[in-house]
């Protein structure tokens, strides 16, 4: 995987960002490669509408409305469950391979006794809902998706996608 930024007059003064996936990171992801990034694109939306107060999306930049504020909230809500679930594998992961307990908690910056517990906590269970998702292939990513997506409100506050 690459990531890549750019930012200048091509862009409207804006800022591209890219993500190049290996062909068997896609492979492994599928669909889910492209439901992340549309999260992800959800999460810098709600950012700037809560640094600026506006809503870039909209023609005219309006302050976000009760639409723009629910439909961000829709869009992060799926983030938590997922980012724990890839969490826990790794943790599962890392402990299966041997790795230390303090290379572990330094890389999480916690303490040791913390990282310990969150270590005894996810190995003496079997993988929840978000970790079994976490560590299973998925379908290949739908053709012609991107996650470009705009969001915003039309008239009366309806919510676009």
């Amino acid at each position: 995987m690459t990531l890549s930024c750019r930012s200048g007059d091509e862009q409207s003064g804006g800022l591209e960002i890219t993500i190049t996936l290996t062909a068997l990171e896609t492979e492994a992801m599928g669909q889910d490669a492209t439901l992340m990034a549309e999260i992800f694109d959800s999460y810098l939306w709600a950012l700037g509408m809560l640094r600026t107060g506006r809503n870039s999306r909209d023609p005219g930049t309006p302050a976000p409305t009760p639409g723009d504020w629910v439909a961000a909230l829709r869009g992060l809500d799926r983030l938590p469950p997922r980012l724990k679930g890839v969490r826990d594998g790794l943790i599962r992961a890392y402990t299966a391979a041997g790795g230390s307990l303090a290379r572990m908690a330094t890389a999480m910056n916690i303490s040791t006794s913390a990282a310990r517990h969150r270590r005894t906590t996810i190995t003496k269970h079997s993988p929840e809902t978000w970790e079994e998702w976490a560590g299973t292939r998925s379908s290949r990513p739908r053709r012609g998706l991107t996650a470009g997506r705009r969001h915003g409100t039309g008239k009366g506050g309806r919510v676009t996608r």
